[in-house]
């Protein structure tokens, strides 16, 4: 009996030990830490971060962007552009400067334009987010896309000038290849008939993305309010390749 009861109390100066210990644990790792080396200031312990659930980690962001609310890229847009604000008069000098930056940003003519910043290759669909529908962020327009929405953007685009590489690249090959021909001012039936469409339309369904209010100033369309382009701008059937005697490929 007295054996037992000698466990008993052990077990309780046990248990007594370890809590005393516990606590006086706590109460130390909250104070400061003090440096007497070379005279600097009391230096404070690193804060434990707190242990999130997973149900938490799914309803919560983290990282830079955290405090950003959901869709943050839609306020970059500063509300709808004015649709029947007047366009300032565009002479062919403003035509010829627009159509040299556009082909600033191309392979060669009729090539998919180059993405002239870096871009996180994990998360393409990102792209969606300013070339949807289009935004101006610190003065510099994100043109809408031309086409549909893609998946896989960087199949066709390629970045230009990625300072992730590391590596310079190097001088494409001697090549005779000869790319198409830049667009030139659209035909006309006769005096006064609307001029037609003086490039493809395939992968250019969206005529606002170059001639809408977001686009270069020298190709932007006086009435950009009308949304049936096509209604009265007729596309050429030799550039989209549905006339093979106009293009001498007939057998």
């Amino acid at each position: 009996m007295s054996d037992r009861r000698g466990l008993e109390i052990g077990v309780v100066v046990a248990v007594a030990v370890a809590a005393v210990g516990l606590v006086s644990g706590v109460e130390s790792s909250s104070r400061e830490v003090i440096s007497e080396v070379d005279g600097r200031a009391p230096v404070a312990p690193p804060r434990a971060v707190e242990a999130r659930s997973y149900r938490d980690m799914r309803g919560r962001a983290y990282g830079p962007n955290a405090g950003l609310p959901s869709e943050w890229w839609k306020t970059l847009r500063g509300g709808d552009p004015d649709l029947f604000a007047a366009v300032a008069p565009q002479t062919p000098v403003d035509r010829s400067a627009a159509l040299t930056r556009r082909a600033a940003r191309r392979a060669y003519d009729g090539a998919p334009p180059m993405v002239p910043h870096a871009v996180d290759q994990l998360a393409v669909p990102a792209c969606l987010a300013c070339h949807l529908d289009g935004v101006r962020v610190a003065g510099i327009g994100a043109p809408v896309m031309s086409h549909p929405p893609q998946t896989s953007c960087l199949q066709c685009h390629v970045v230009m000038n990625d300072p992730r590489r590391g590596v310079v690249t190097p001088p494409l090959p001697d090549s005779t290849f000869v790319g198409l021909s830049a667009p030139q001012d659209g035909a006309r039936a006769w005096n006064g008939a609307p001029p037609t469409i003086p490039h493809t339309t395939w992968m250019r369904e969206r005529c606002d993305s170059c001639h809408g209010t977001g686009g270069l100033h020298g190709v932007r369309s006086t009435h950009p309010w009308r949304q049936s382009c096509t209604q009265c701008h007729a596309p050429s059937a030799a550039l989209d390749q549905r006339a093979p005697v106009a293009l001498g490929t007939a057998p």
